[in-house]
């Protein structure tokens, strides 16, 4: 062996072998081109896109991934299909419909795959005679956004109204089976700490991203809110006694309740007696509550951040008129 590739080694530095080896390649390779450039009839294999769904159906699966043709070109043309596979694109839009059945028939299966070949291939043949299509419906919903968020206020600061979302909402489409059981669609988690001015931020939602064939409108939402700086007031707001028996009169101890409000400075200038009511309820005295009366707050301007009253209970003494 070693004195085999000895020999080999020695021929190549000789001239005369190096030129010899020069036109062998030279030949071959004009031997080869020849042999590409003559034609042939063969079969190769095409993969298949399907495009041009309508939009008011989901394709449940794809009913055939490849498709066998025959055809006769040169072949330079089969092996660029050897070292790079055709793809074929199917016009789904132009299906044909018979009772329950969508298909393509043999006829525009021929007329798509002619369209796609260049000028050096001719379609001889293939192997489908006709493709059926399984739709699925597909509905569209509006479904509302849930912000989900984790926030501290700096002190005396508070957030005024709600948060905003732009949109409030959003439209998803897909099979109905899927859609119906989507109730709401929440955001990231927001988080801040120690707020102290408003803020606007561009939050992703959490797409069901394990629903195949549903299709959002959106995947991020705005959401800001209002942060204002806050202070309080008390407010004192006489006690009204309801559910009394005819001719029967109650006083309490004490008359007056203060509430005492949070609030911006804009809403507290505001507010007066007649914006509360503090009611106690005669019909709900019982033997164990003796003189007392339950008292709560039935009213107050919902602008407020909060109300609270001084006290839960007040005595009376009864009137008989």
């Amino acid at each position: 062996m070693e004195r085999l590739i000895e020999w080999i080694q020695t021929g190549l530095k000789k001239r005369k072998v190096k030129v010899f080896l020069v036109f062998l390649l030279c030949a071959s390779v004009a031997w080869l081109i020849n042999k590409l450039s003559q034609t042939y009839t063969s079969n190769t294999t095409f993969q298949v896109e399907y495009v041009n769904i309508p939009k008011e159906f989901l394709l449940a699966n794809s009913p055939k991934e490849e498709i066998q043709v025959r055809l006769q070109a040169v072949g330079f043309q089969f092996l660029g299909y050897e070292l790079k596979p055709k793809h074929i694109q199917l016009d789904v839009s132009k299906v044909m419909h018979k009772d329950d059945s969508y298909y393509l028939t043999s006829d525009q299966i021929r007329i798509q795959l002619e369209a796609q070949m260049n000028n050096y291939s001719i379609l001889t043949d293939f192997d489908s005679d006709i493709i059926y299509f399984d739709f699925t419906s597909l509905e569209t919903k509006k479904i509302p956004v849930k912000v989900l968020f984790d926030f501290t206020f700096a002190a005396n600061h508070i957030l005024e109204g709600e948060i905003k979302i732009i949109p409030d909402s959003i439209q998803i489409s897909g099979p109905k089976s899927q859609i119906d059981t989507i109730r709401n669609i929440r955001t990231e988690v927001i988080k801040k700490d120690d707020l102290n001015s408003s803020f606007t931020d561009e939050v992703a939602l959490k797409l069901p991203r394990q629903l195949l064939g549903t299709t959002f409108s959106s995947d991020v939402v705005k959401v800001s809110g209002k942060i204002v700086k806050f202070s309080e007031r008390v407010i004192e707001v006489p006690v009204t006694v309801i559910n009394l028996p005819e001719r029967v009169k109650v006083r309490t101890f004490p008359e007056i309740i203060e509430v005492r409000c949070q609030g911006t400075l804009e809403h507290l200038k505001e507010l007066s007696a007649e914006d509360f009511t503090v009611e106690a309820d005669y019909s709900k005295i019982s033997k164990e509550s003796g003189n007392r009366l339950t008292v709560q707050l039935a009213q107050y301007p919902k602008a407020l951040n909060s109300a609270i009253i001084s006290t839960n209970e007040v005595e009376f003494i009864l009137r008989r008129e």
